[in-house]
């Protein structure tokens, strides 16, 4: 009488028997043992449906092609962060003494932060700048979306503004950059912090600029020769 039991489909051999297994073969051909059906193969993930680095699962998806991982930081938390970086910051320095301290720490110390898609806001409050490229926005990218910001800035605020009814909450110079402000958290601190070859680019017209505008200045306030 044959056996209920079933063998892997695996196996070269029976496992009762251990009689040769015929590939493709429902029944042991000596002891008439079931042989299991071959398991299908599980799907390969498409690789390009999500941005992985280090195997995170994004936690909401843009408009834009491809995931952004993270979740959108909240309008208060952007406005607190960008006061402490631009009003707080900034009326510390007109101390007397403290003031130029705290001014050049700050300022070195957002240069730091920036390598990790921060600045002295984002730090306190907890949140960070990502591309639209899934990675973390570097030094020479959030250089230029600060630069792009005070173009936001000069049009009546309304390239901050306009952000609160948008609804991943984007600056102008957000789009401009291709960026969103997002919470920090495991998904998001560790990745990798690149910058786009424009915003290098940038980043060095405007130390150029700046440079040229020093010596400029200085020529213009050196005293005329008497003689």
């Amino acid at each position: 009488m044959w056996s209920a039991s079933l063998t892997p489909s695996n196996s070269n051999v029976c496992s009762r028997c251990d009689a040769p297994m015929v590939p493709g073969a429902s029944f042991c051909r000596e002891c008439g043992t079931a042989v299991s059906p071959t398991p299908a193969a599980p799907a390969t993930p498409d690789p390009s449906a999500s941005y992985d680095a280090g195997h995170y699962q994004p936690s909401f998806f843009t408009p834009d092609p491809g995931v952004v991982p993270g979740e959108l930081g909240s309008m208060g938390s952007r406005t607190g962060a960008w006061a402490i970086s631009n009003l707080a910051v900034g009326l510390i320095s007109y101390v007397p003494v403290v003031g130029w301290i705290v001014s050049l720490t700050t300022f070195i110390w957002t240069l730091t932060l920036y390598k990790r898609g921060q600045d002295i806001g984002a730090r306190i409050l907890g949140l960070r700048v990502i591309r639209d490229t899934g990675e973390l926005a570097g030094f020479y990218h959030m250089w230029t979306r600060t630069l792009a910001s005070l173009i936001s800035l000069l049009a009546v605020g309304a390239g901050f503004w306009t952000a609160y009814s948008e609804r991943d909450r984007r600056t102008w110079h957000d789009k401009w950059l291709g960026t969103y402000v997002v919470k920090s958290g495991p998904e998001v601190d560790e990745l990798p912090a690149t910058s786009s070859s424009a915003a290098k680019t940038w980043f060095w017209i405007s130390i150029a600029f700046s440079g040229a505008l020093l010596v400029l200045t200085a020529f213009l306030a050196a005293p005329g020769d008497s003689g």
